[in-house]
């Protein structure tokens, strides 16, 4: 007689393997990667790799995680949000031997960073106030730096003190919230 052991995982992998679950590899999904900026569109095609009795269902899982222009068929427009963040698309469709086919996408909305004036020029001894915009984020909240060794000063409030030597330099606002999220603007400081 043979011990009892249970081992959830390969129980549930020989639960998907003979027909019990959803088989998640079954479309080829394009693009690659599934990347799009807050508020645009992104065209999605997706093809079975096995016989379908049916069409292609889209639906996207989260609540305000953006909307489809269809929801069946072998090709939809994904809007985004106006939300950064990562949100799933869940494709299924039947088999044409009744199991049913599912695969969830991850589609990665990011923020769209921005900050005014984008160029500009400044005299000596003179300044200029920078603003930036973090679209797609729920606070604006920077932290300013200027990008070049003795290429001036820039304060928490955006203002800018350029150096007393002439030249061009850059400015760069990085979002608190996400710092890989940032936008850089050029300042052409003048005699």
């Amino acid at each position: 007689m043979f011990p009892r052991v249970f081992v959830p995982g390969i129980a549930l992998l020989m639960l998907l393997d003979c027909g019990g679950g959803a088989d998640s590899s079954s479309f080829s999904v394009q693009p690659e990667p599934r990347t799009v900026t807050v508020g645009e569109q992104l065209a999605l095609s997706a093809q079975a790799n096995v016989d379908l009795d049916g069409e292609l269902e889209w639906e996207v899982e989260e609540p305000y995680g953006g909307g489809l222009r269809n929801s069946q068929g072998g090709a939809t427009v994904y809007f985004a949000p106006e939300s950064a963040g990562t949100y799933h698309l869940t494709l299924r469709a039947a088999r044409s031997d009744g199991r049913r086919l599912k695969q969830t996408l991850a589609i990665r909305v990011l923020p769209v960073p921005g900050v005014e004036p984008a160029f500009t020029q400044v005299g000596q001894g003179g300044s200029v106030t920078f603003t930036a915009t973090m679209k797609g984020l729920p606070r604006n909240t920077v932290t300013w730096q200027v990008d070049e060794t003795n290429g001036g000063e820039i304060g928490e409030d955006g203002r800018y003190l350029p150096p007393i030597k002439a030249g061009t330099y850059h400015v760069t606002a990085v979002s608190t919230l996400d710092p890989q999220v940032s936008a850089r603007a050029t300042v052409v400081v003048g005699d």
